[in-house]
């Protein structure tokens, strides 16, 4: 199977082949990558890859167009489209429009550091969430201003829980 893999604007053509117990990618854009790994869903939206030896906790949500990742403090919006299809354009999630700040993980609202009415920048800093004794900080995915705030400091949350708009 081959895609087209947008990952924070940078696009990429994913080919995977699915065996038995594995999956055998091979990554090609700025980077090449390759190599096998083993997937286990482990619950709603988390995954336990297997990826060259390395074990890796993928935290899944989809969000518009595409899905929002988060492997321990990393987070990423990629958007996936079929190589078959190049009519249909692969888009990045969030670039246009309003975007949804949603939960990574469950949690705990430790710290909003920005308000309601407030420009904000790509990878500029939004609030920070406790979850299995780590505090993670989630980061804006766009320029633009927060137009609404659903999570208050002090309050849990779910995995995909909204937490607030950019627009």
């Amino acid at each position: 199977m081959k895609y087209i893999v947008a990952v924070d604007d940078l696009e990429y053509v994913l080919e995977l082949q699915c065996g038995k117990d594995s999956v055998t990618y091979q990554l090609k854009g700025d980077v090449q990558v390759s190599g096998s790994a083993s997937v286990t869903e482990v619950g709603p939206g988390v995954f336990s890859v297997l990826l060259d030896s390395r074990s890796i906790t993928v935290y899944l949500v989809r969000n518009g167009s595409g899905v929002e990742t988060w492997t321990g403090t990393d987070h990423r919006l990629i958007a996936v489209s079929d190589a078959r299809d190049r009519s249909g354009k692969a888009r990045t999630a969030g670039t246009a429009g309003p975007f949804e700040v949603k939960a990574q993980m469950p949690g705990k609202v430790i710290k909003l550091l920005v308000s309601a009415g407030q420009k904000v920048e790509t990878g500029q800093g939004l609030l920070v969430i406790e979850a299995m004794k780590m505090q993670n900080e989630t980061k804006s995915r766009k320029t633009g201003t927060v137009t609404t705030i659903r999570a208050r400091e002090g309050s849990t949350v779910s995995a995909g829980e909204s937490l607030m708009v950019i627009e």
